[in-house]
């Protein structure tokens, strides 16, 4: 459970983080991958990724899943 503390990034910055194109993080969170939050509305999908997803993906083995998606 996520706390009022927990630091939220934007696609662009958890790639950053995680050395992955921003699309291929937006690919995770469509595909239930990834957990985020979407903030936007209508058409418009602004997502932020808790960085505790950082920890959660690193025990699933990032190389699986990123290569899963490819």
């Amino acid at each position: 459970m996520l706390s009022i503390e927990t630091e939220f990034l934007t696609v662009k910055e958890f790639a950053g983080k995680i050395g992955a194109h921003p699309n291929t993080v937006r690919r995770a969170i469509k595909n239930g991958r990834l957990m985020a939050c979407n903030i936007g509305s209508g058409k418009k999908c602004i997502y932020r990724i808790a960085i505790t997803e950082i920890d959660r993906i690193a025990m699933l083995n990032l190389k699986e899943i990123v290569d899963r998606m490819i």
